[in-house]
Parts: structure tokens; C-alpha cells; sequence
């Protein structure tokens, strides 16, 4: 996928890439670079660099590339979910930026056999780590090609557009909401209907009515019992639309 100069010595002033396998890698992506330097240095892991004697690696391009991710998927995730509380949003956000996520996105687009590395490194067995930062780097230097709304978009395009296995540390509320959302269906509204017992112990029930089921459930906190309802309203919701 990327080619090797075999001139004498180990120094290059640029590193080399495969136009074809950048064009498909861009057509995937869905961004094309007018800088090709900038993509040249966010596949350039520190191990090409110091076996050829280049200047530069993707790490810069990493740590700008984690910034933009982590702000456009919190902002997102703020206007898409008004009634999440903060611990709901920190989880569905840490689900999108982790490692993991990082890594299924890179495969997904072929980036693994495109990243620039020391011959001690084999392209088809690339560590999950590595391709996780290159992704980064990618969207690092998308920004910095085509400004915060091109990277906005591929972040986008890449991270937001499913709704089920980019959120799989999610509570059932939320399962609840990204099923709705992702087929078009209005947000839940849980009615509370009565608080008993004492003031330092006290037990909520909470109704939730949905597409012609209802479920009741009592628990120690409000936020339990929602989320009671919400379990059992998607398993139903499931069951009868399918995932």
C-alpha cells in the first residue's frame, strides 16, 4: 500500500506515500487535502521518522486531533441529548473517544495498511494503539487543511452517524433515547407518581408510556426507577420493531 525509496542511506526529506491507496483512503474519509504535507505527517508514526531521519511525526497532529474530537462529540452529544445529566453525557463521550472506538474507525476506513512506520513494525499487525493515534492525527490535520468545520464534518460522518455500537457503555436511559433517535421516534417523558416512605429513605415510582407499552417501577431513587422503565420499555420497543 505505500512504497520505499531503496536509495543508499536512511535519510528522506519527505516521507513517501501511495497516490492510489491516498485517493481511496480520502474517498473513504470523505475529505481530499490541498496539503499533502499535512497528511504525509499524520500517517508518520515516530518510528519512520527516527529509521529515516525526518523532522516530523504525527504526534503534534495527535494532540490536535483529540482536542477537536473531544469538543465536537461533547458538543454534539449536548444538543442531541437535552435532558442527559452530565455523568450521561461524560459516558457517551468517553464511548466515542476511547481507544477502541478510535481503532474500529481507522480499520474501517484502511488506515492501518497507510500508516508510516520503522521496519520493525508489520502494517497487517499494527498495534490497536498506534492506529488509534493516527486517527487522531488524521482528524488533527483535516483541521488544520480545511479548517474546524471540515474536521467537524468527518467527525461526524465517522462517529455520529450509528447509534447502537458506538454507545455500548450506556445506561438503559440512554439506550432508550439512541433507540428512539435512531428510528424516529419522540424522546420518553417518565412521569413520577408518588414518593413514599421517610425523608431519609424514601422509594419513587415512576410510569413510562410508549408506543403502546407502559411499564411501572418503584425504586430507592428517581433515576432508578427511570431507569427500570427505560429497560423494559426498549426490550419491548425491541421486540416488536427489531433493532
Amino acid at each position: 500500500m505505500k512504497t520505499f525509496d531503496v536509495e543508499a542511506g536512511p535519510r528522506r526529506d519527505r516521507a513517501k506515500l501511495d497516490p492510489k491507496a491516498v485517493k481511496d483512503f480520502e474517498a473513504k474519509l470523505g475529505y481530499s487535502f490541498d496539503d499533502m504535507f499535512t497528511l504525509e505527517e499524520a500517517l508518520c508514526h515516530s518510528s519512520y521518522a527516527n529509521e529515516y531521519g525526518l523532522y516530523y511525526n504525527n504526534e503534534r497532529l495527535e494532540f490536535l486531533g483529540d482536542s477537536i474530537l473531544t469538543f465536537v462529540i461533547a458538543r454534539a452529544l449536548f444538543k442531541m441529548y437535552p435532558d442527559a445529566d452530565e455523568g450521561e453525557l461524560t459516558k457517551m463521550r468517553s464511548g466515542l473517544v476511547k481507544a477502541e472506538s478510535l481503532y474500529r474507525r481507522a480499520e474501517s476506513l484502511g488506515l492501518p495498511y497507510l500508516i508510516l512506520h520503522g521496519h520493525t513494525l508489520k502494517s497487517d499487525s499494527l498495534p490497536k494503539s498506534i492506529c488509534a493515534d493516527a486517527m487522531e492525527a488524521i482528524l488533527g490535520a483535516v483541521c488544520l487543511d480545511g479548517g474546524v468545520s471540515a474536521a467537524e464534518r468527518v467527525i461526524k460522518k465517522l462517529f455520529l452517524n450509528t447509534s447502537e455500537e458506538q454507545f455500548a457503555e450506556k445506561d438503559p436511559k440512554t439506550a432508550l433515547q439512541l433507540w428512539l433517535q435512531a428510528h424516529g421516534m419522540p424522546l420518553p417523558n417518565y412521569e413520577l407518581l408518588k414518593t413514599e416512605g421517610p425523608s431519609h429513605a424514601p422509594t419513587f415510582t415512576v410510569r413510562l408510556y410508549m408506543n403502546g407499552f407502559e411499564h411501572i417501577e418503584t425504586d430507592r431513587t428517581r433515576k432508578g426507577a427511570e431507569a427500570k422503565t427505560a429497560s423494559l420499555i426498549l426490550n419491548d420497543l425491541r421486540s416488536k420493531f427489531g433493532d
